[in-house]
């Protein structure tokens, strides 16, 4: 399952996201000094973005900690880009306005197709508990290197299965939670 999805401007200028099953996962609305506030779809405020001096934004979570850009593609949408510089998806302009979201790759994640979107805030959260503490350790890379290279055949399988999103669910629920309640800044 790619991560695909959608956003639209409402006529307040405030944008409203989408993921491809048409669930709104959240907004993002006008900063009177430029750029957008973002929020979930809870309305919990998540971050902000602001704009970069030759187009594009710069993506900062809650914190102000940056998690990611987006980069302009010759007027045409949006390169979008994490914390690290790596391409994550596109974003190009819909037909009736708005923009259409696709994912570079063709498999999606676990936590991914769990929560809906790859900017949602569990997902966010638990991506940050990859970069900033995973990463760190030899166990821990070994388990990244392990989950992305079985988790996209699992989720292409049973992604579709109720079942396995409630399982998984579950599982990251108690995780995200877990982190959360660490009330450390490196996971929110």
């Amino acid at each position: 399952m790619a991560r695909k999805g959608r956003s639209k401007r409402d006529l307040f200028g405030a944008i409203h996201h989408y993921d491809e099953n048409g669930r709104k996962i959240g907004k993002s609305e006008p900063s009177i000094i430029g750029g957008y506030i973002n929020y979930d779809r809870q309305g919990r405020k998540i971050g902000y973005s602001s704009p970069k001096i030759f187009g594009g934004y710069t993506h900062y979570d809650k914190r102000g900690r940056i998690i990611g850009k987006s980069e302009s593609k010759n007027f045409k949408g949006y390169v979008h880009k994490d914390a690290k510089g790596r391409m994550v998806s596109t974003s190009d302009h819909g037909l009736f306005g708005g923009y259409q979201h696709k994912n570079t790759k063709e498999g999606c994640y676990i936590a991914t197709c769990v929560y809906g979107s790859y900017e949602s805030p569990q997902v966010m959260t638990l991506r940050r508990f990859r970069d900033n503490t995973l990463s760190k350790t030899f166990l821990g890379r070994l388990f990244i290197r392990a989950y992305y290279s079985l988790s996209p055949a699992l989720v292409k399988r049973f992604g579709g299965n109720k079942s396995f999103r409630a399982f998984f669910k579950a599982l990251l629920d108690r995780v995200v939670n877990r982190l959360n309640s660490q009330n450390s800044p490196k996971f929110r």
